[in-house]
């Protein structure tokens, strides 16, 4: 990170009860040394922070923010944001943050409430009555579900490489919905990865650097704007996504009702773009990723009416809960691919930088979205 993107918190003012601080910067996991500048607020009073400069709030941010809102909210403490970009806006809507927002009306009524940061993600398994648990599988089934198809080659690639370092039997297959599978290890969208961890899977790793991001696409040929499109049918790959998620708050950003959307979901990605280019859709929203993957050919069928960055979410690699011993090994594997010519050339046909462990703030976002929004 460089030092200009540090976050840095000033004070601007302290009259009458009310606190003006102007922030500027990056709100992320490094966040927490320039929030020092807040311990010597008093209860009953009432705190303006200007955004107007900050440049990005990623999950772990966001996490650090609930937890000093909810903080002030105990202590009497009143909170109002002011100027925040519309990305920034999105985020603070997307997770129930937007009652502090400066004119929305549910600064003191709390209409759009945040229910209780949830607790660290814990697994229970009971070892004494699971026959797997002590890693006697000889054969692992590993399932990815693809960012774009460009990967594909990649996850094969990986798939032997993991073998080999493993010296296990790992049997690959591509998954375009794992909602109704149970494989060994598991690498998903975030909204899968969390309706596998409610199922007790365990996150392990993340791409480094790979935050979800949507594309809003309409056909080359049609000249509208986002603005201009309304009452429209609007296509997808499925509802139950982050993607589906982001697209709509985008949309609503630019001051566009969703809810008179005619909303189409095809099941992945590939059959939505087709579903756009015979006209049975006007709009699409689709993975950034997969939209950056795209042949020249279909991108020039397409053109981008919006997109998203939010820095907010990602893909997870996951495991089943019955196997902690491969679970450490296949940490270790990809923790060390970077350091590894083989590894290093798999990881640049995955198209990512390496693998890092998720942190539990993040993965608590993750799951306070996805069981704000998603009907279980």
């Amino acid at each position: 990170m460089s030092m200009s993107s540090l976050l840095t918190v000033k004070l601007i003012s302290n009259a009458d009860g009310q606190y003006c601080f102007d922030c500027m910067g990056t709100i992320d996991a490094h966040a927490s040394s320039a929030f020092i500048v807040f311990d010597s607020i008093p209860a009953g009073t009432l705190v303006v922070l200007d955004f107007s400069h900050i440049e990005r709030i990623n999950s772990m941010g966001l996490s650090l923010l609930l937890k000093l809102f909810d903080e002030w909210e105990h202590n009497d403490i009143r909170i109002e944001v002011h100027n925040l970009n519309r990305m920034l806006k999105m985020l603070f809507k997307i997770t129930g943050l937007s009652r502090f927002i400066q004119g929305s009306g549910a600064i003191s009524q709390g209409t759009d409430l945040i229910g209780p940061t949830p607790s660290a993600h814990t697994h229970k398994v009971d070892a004494d009555n699971d026959p797997v648990s002590t890693s006697s599988k000889s054969k692992l089934n590993f399932v990815a579900s693809l960012q774009t198809g460009a990967q594909l080659s990649g996850w094969y690639l990986l798939n032997t490489y993991l073998q080999r370092r493993m010296q296990k039997i790992i049997h690959f297959e591509q998954a375009q919905n794992v909602s109704n599978i149970t494989p060994d290890f598991l690498f998903s969208k975030p909204f899968e990865a969390c309706a596998m961890m409610k199922k007790g899977f365990i996150p392990l790793m993340r791409p480094i650097a790979e935050a979800d991001e949507v594309v809003i696409l309409c056909r080359f040929d049609d000249e509208r704007n986002l603005t201009d499109i309304e009452n429209t049918n609007v296509v997808t790959a499925v509802e139950a996504s982050f993607v589906y998620l982001l697209g709509r708050f985008l949309c609503d950003e630019s001051g566009i009702d969703t809810t008179r959307f005619n909303f189409h979901f095809a099941g992945n990605e590939i059959k939505a773009l087709q579903m756009l280019f015979r006209k049975q859709a006007d709009l699409l929203f689709m993975l950034k990723k997969t939209y950056d993957g795209l042949s020249s050919l279909s991108r020039k069928n397409v053109r981008q009416l919006d997109a998203s960055d939010t820095n907010f979410t990602f893909h997870l690699f996951s495991i089943s809960p019955y196997l902690r011993t491969e679970g450490e090994a296949l940490s270790d594997v990809l923790s060390d691919m970077k350091n590894d010519e083989q590894g290093k050339k798999i990881l640049q046909d995955l198209q990512f930088e390496g693998w890092c462990k998720p942190e539990q703030a993040e993965l608590n976002m993750l799951e306070m979205v996805f069981d704000r929004y998603i009907k279980n």
